[in-house]
Formats: C-alpha cells, sequence, structure tokens
C-alpha cells in the first residue's frame, strides 16, 4: 500500500501572519508538524509550499519540498498540485494540516487504518467535546455522525458551524480535526468539482464532498490538537509542548 502525506503550508494567514516560521521552543511550526508526520508509519512525506522561505527551511532539515502557486483557493488544492509533481503513484494521500504542531502521530496512524479498512472515498477524524462552551463556537466544526457498533467510528451525514445535532444539552457532539485521508482518485474527483451552495454557506469545503455523494469516514479519537490560527492559539501550544519538552 503506497501512502504519502502531504503537508500543505502557505505564508498568507491573515490572523497570523508568516505562520510556518513561527517559532515554538526553537523549532518553526512547520518543521514541527514534519517531526510528527516522520513518527508516523509514513515513509513519504511532502510540504507543499508557497514561499522560498518555507522550502529553504524544509530543505534544511532534510523534508521533501514541493513548490506550488501561492494562489490556490485552499489546502486540498495545494496538496493535489502537489502531488501531480510527485514521480509516483500513491493509493492514499493524508492532507495533514500545517498548523498541528502538537498532533500525536498515532492518530495519524488511526486515521490511515481507518481509511485502509473502510471504503470511504475519505477518512477523517473528530473528538468528543466536552467543553460546552464549544458547541455553540463557530469557530468549531460538529459534525453529526452515523456511528458504527463499535461506536469508534462511522459515516458523516453533515458539518457545520452550528451545534449538530439539535438540542445543545442532550446527547454528544462531535469536534472535527482538520486531518484527511484521500483515495488518490477521490482527491483528483473531489479537486475537479464546483464549489457547492452549501461549502459556500458554511466555509467548509468537506461539505462539496457529501453534495456530490462522495463518502466520507469519521474515525473518533481522544487524542486532541491545538489548531494554531491566531497568536492565542500559538501561545497555548507553545506552553503545551515546552511542557513536555522540559
Amino acid at each position: 500500500m503506497n501512502i504519502a502525506i502531504i503537508i500543505p503550508s502557505r505564508m498568507g494567514s491573515t490572523r497570523l501572519p508568516n505562520k510556518p516560521l513561527s517559532l515554538i521552543n526553537h523549532k518553526t511550526m512547520i518543521e514541527r508538524v514534519c517531526i510528527q508526520a516522520k513518527r508516523t508509519m509514513v515513509q513519504d512525506i511532502y510540504v507543499a509550499c508557497d514561499n522560498d522561505k518555507i522550502a529553504d527551511i524544509i530543505k534544511k532539515h532534510n523534508y521533501n519540498s514541493i513548490m506550488t502557486e501561492p494562489e490556490l483557493a485552499s489546502g486540498t488544492d495545494r496538496i493535489y498540485q502537489a502531488y501531480k509533481k510527485i514521480n509516483k503513484k500513491y493509493d492514499y494521500i493524508v492532507n495533514l494540516q500545517g498548523d498541528l504542531p502538537n498532533i500525536d502521530p498515532n492518530i495519524i496512524n488511526d486515521a490511515i487504518k481507518a481509511a485502509i479498512n473502510n471504503d470511504y472515498d475519505i477518512t477523517t477524524l473528530a473528538y468528543l467535546i466536552s467543553d460546552k462552551k464549544e458547541i455553540n463556537d463557530p469557530n468549531i466544526v460538529k459534525i453529526a455522525i452515523a456511528l458504527n457498533n463499535k461506536n469508534d467510528g462511522g459515516r458523516a451525514l453533515y458539518f457545520s458551524r452550528s451545534p449538530i445535532p439539535y438540542r445543545n444539552n442532550e446527547g454528544i457532539f462531535y469536534h472535527h480535526i482538520g486531518i484527511y485521508v484521500y483515495k488518490a482518485k477521490s482527491l483528483e474527483k473531489f479537486v475537479n468539482l464546483e464549489q457547492s451552495e452549501l461549502e459556500k454557506r458554511e466555509s467548509l469545503e468537506q461539505l462539496r464532498a457529501l453534495e456530490n455523494n462522495m463518502t466520507i469516514y469519521v474515525k473518533i479519537t481522544n487524542s486532541r490538537p491545538i489548531s494554531v490560527d491566531t497568536k492565542e492559539d500559538l501561545k497555548l501550544v507553545t506552553k503545551l509542548i515546552t511542557d513536555e519538552e522540559s
């Protein structure tokens, strides 16, 4: 089974400028994501970047960088463009976000294994929301899942920034983690689809897949990586990583 991890990384973040080069305990964010990727079951790891400064950091630490166009619409478009430049075919492509510096390599492996063991177009991750404030936070993406008999995963029915399912004082809610494992043919199909109406309304590109009858499997995990989007997120993840490494 041929598998590649491709990490999309761009300099143009509006909320946290030069985000990939942000230092976290003396290492750049993009280097830390690469380190976590290297600890997985996958040997082939690439960074799809849009800037020479990112490429220089990647090369300095002996990882593979692929230059992509700065104006691409999404990280998925970036990994696909990078994939087309790789002189090797893969069965699965892992889209590992470049702003998850403390992601547990084990949950990346779990997502890959779930993709291999379940016949879905796309596989992703989620964890159980324990903080009720997250339920109504539009920055937290929630998922409605048709769970399997083991309750450790199931088919994604819908993703939303709103609380789903309804009645937020009853039942459980799942927080989506932005990592995707694509079948290679499904990745190609996805990036060639037009933006969907629900995708535009929710600002969630995975809804494009669901609106076009592509299937998404959600693996439930207990781990919670920090997605770094703001200076506050950066401070939090820096403290967590510094505490772990001290």
